[in-house]
């Protein structure tokens, strides 16, 4: 895992802003990092990821096909975070966002259920 990360690291250095790979790059980082977290339960790495999300989904600007992607991933680091830490602007992003991934999945798109759990559980949160 740690590896991994090191690894996804060296990557990101090789795609530069401008980079068309860039947004991959980070957002595959923020999810080797959040995933470490929810294996290791520190804090850093989740706060890099939330802030490596943000990056991917800053470059993946309406219309893109992988924002709603962007959306959800960045809601879901938000809401465990929320969890950890108890901050209500983070559950009101993670709202705000499965929203806005929601509206990118119309009825028939594949993720829409997925967008539609995914709102559901942070409003009962």
């Amino acid at each position: 895992m740690v590896q991994n990360v090191d690894g996804l690291r060296m990557g990101l250095r090789n795609c530069p802003p401008g980079h068309s790979s860039r947004s991959s790059s980070l957002h595959n980082l923020a999810t080797s990092l959040r995933d470490r977290f929810k294996l290791k339960g520190v804090l850093s790495d989740l706060d890099e990821a939330i802030d490596m999300y943000r990056a991917a989904l800053a470059l993946r600007s309406t219309g893109h096909s992988f924002r709603s992607l962007s959306l959800n991933s960045l809601a879901n680091g938000l809401r465990d975070r929320f969890k950890q830490r108890g901050v209500l602007s983070d559950l009101d992003e993670v709202i705000e966002l499965h929203r806005a991934a929601l509206a990118l999945r119309s009825p028939g798109h594949s993720g829409r259920s997925l967008s539609l759990n995914n709102l559901a559980i942070a409003l009962q949160d």
